[in-house]
């Protein structure tokens, strides 16, 4: 297989009453457990309301925009607007968000409100 690793960036208006680094902890294991090899195959897309939805059901999460939508080290090809990631048949997405090796896919949070 090919791996695909993704970018991306999504800003996150957090919940009076909640603090934002407890929010962001709760977003990042939702997260690791959506992105985790065994959910995806060969040319399996990802739809950017599959994100929308996982991070909307984050307690303490008011709302999100997803701001970058692409490969990692890619120009974006318009996924962001389309709303989906398609790899090709023999490509399988990766975003394992290890700030040490970025090359194997990113997720950063743009935290506000909150406490």
């Amino acid at each position: 297989p090919v791996f695909v690793p993704l970018d991306i960036e999504i800003s996150v208006c957090v919940l009076a009453g909640y603090f934002r680094a407890d929010v962001k902890q709760a977003l990042i294991a939702a997260f690791r457990g959506f992105f985790h090899p065994d959910n995806f195959t060969f040319g399996q897309p990802v739809f950017l309301s599959q994100i929308y939805a996982l991070a909307q059901s984050v307690a303490g999460v008011e709302s999100v925009l997803v701001t970058r939508f692409q490969r990692w080290g890619k120009t974006a090809n318009q996924e962001l607007g389309k709303g989906v990631l398609t790899p090709a048949g023999l490509e399988i997405v990766r975003l394992d968000n290890d700030p040490n090796f970025p090359e194997n896919g990113k997720l950063e949070w743009v935290m506000n409100g909150g406490l």
